[in-house]
C-alpha cells in the first residue's frame, strides 16, 4: 500500500524490465531513505546517482521481500494504517483502482475517526527564505523531502484546508507532500478529514472518492505544475472538472 502513492513516477524508472511495483517499493525504501539528505538542496548526491542507486537496488529488494518472515528490526512503516485510517482506506481505494488495469473512478467509505490536529509549534521547521527552493506554483521543497518536520508552505496549505472546506489541492505528484511515508499520510489524513480533495498528475484523491488516469500514465513534471493539471487525457470526469476549473480558476 504504501507503494502506491509514488507509482505514478516510476513509469520511467530503470531497470524497465522490473514490475512497476516494485520500481516503487525502491522509492519507498531506498530513494526516500537518507539518500535524500545528500541530494536536497544541492547535495553530494547528484539525479544521476539516484537513478544508478535505485536501479542497482532493484533486484536486492526483490530479493528481500520475497523472502518469508523476514524480520525488520526496527520497522518505522509500521502501522500506519492505525494512524491514519482515512489516508490508509483511500490509498486502500485507490490501489483497488489500479489493480483493475483500466482506470477510472470510485467511491469509498471514509472511516470515522478523531479529528487530526495541526502540527504543533515542536514540529514546525521555521526555515530562511533561502532555503525554500519553489517548484512550482503553490509547491516548494525545503531541506531533504524526507523531512518529519513542516515547513511554512507546507502548514500555509494545513491552514486553508482547515479553513476552507472543499479545498482542492493540486500536486504533480504525492511526493511533492513529503517522501516520508509517514508524515505523507498524516498530511493526507489531514487534508481527508477536512473535506479536501488532492488532484496529481495522474490521482484522484477525495474523501469519499478516488481515480486513476488509464493507462499509460502521464509523466509527472514537478518542476511544471500548469503542465501537469493540463494532461486530461484518460482522466476521469471527476478529475477531469476539477482540473478544468483549477486551471480556470488559478491557473
Amino acid at each position: 500500500m504504501l507503494a502506491t502513492p509514488f507509482l505514478e513516477e516510476v513509469s520511467q524508472h530503470r531497470p524497465l524490465s522490473a514490475p512497476a511495483w516494485l520500481r516503487a517499493a525502491v522509492v519507498v525504501t531506498v530513494r526516500n531513505s537518507k539518500l535524500e539528505d545528500f541530494h536536497a538542496l544541492g547535495g553530494p548526491v547528484r539525479a544521476a546517482d539516484i537513478t544508478a542507486i535505485t536501479e542497482a537496488a532493484a533486484g536486492p529488494l526483490r530479493s528481500f521481500l520475497e523472502q518469508p518472515g523476514t524480520p525488520v528490526r526496527a520497522n518505522i512503516l509500521a502501522d500506519l494504517d492505525v494512524a491514519h485510517p482515512r489516508a490508509w482506506a483511500c490509498l486502500t481505494a485507490l490501489s483497488n483502482v489500479m489493480e483493475s488495469g483500466t482506470g477510472g473512478e470510485d467511491t469509498y467509505v471514509l472511516p470515522q475517526a478523531p479529528p487530526p490536529e495541526l502540527p504543533g509549534a515542536h514540529e514546525i521547521l521555521h526555515a530562511e527564505a533561502s532555503s525554500v527552493q519553489p517548484v512550482a506554483k503553490g509547491q516548494s521543497v525545503v531541506a531533504s523531502g524526507t523531512d518529519p518536520r513542516f515547513d511554512q508552505v507546507l502548514m500555509h496549505l494545513l491552514g486553508q484546508v482547515k479553513e476552507q472546506p472543499g479545498f482542492v489541492v493540486p500536486l504533480s505528484a504525492l511526493s511533492r507532500l513529503s517522501r516520508n511515508s509517514g508524515k505523507q499520510l498524516r498530511v493526507l489524513e489531514f487534508l481527508l478529514a477536512h473535506q479536501a480533495t488532492v488532484v496529481t498528475t495522474n490521482y484522484l484523491l477525495g474523501p469519499g472518492i478516488v481515480g486513476v488516469r488509464s493507462r499509460p500514465m502521464a509523466k509527472p513534471d514537478s518542476y511544471d505544475l500548469r503542465r501537469s493539471m493540463k494532461q486530461t487525457r484518460g482522466l476521469g470526469p471527476v478529475h477531469t472538472e476539477l482540473l478544468k476549473a483549477l486551471r480556470r480558476d488559478h491557473f
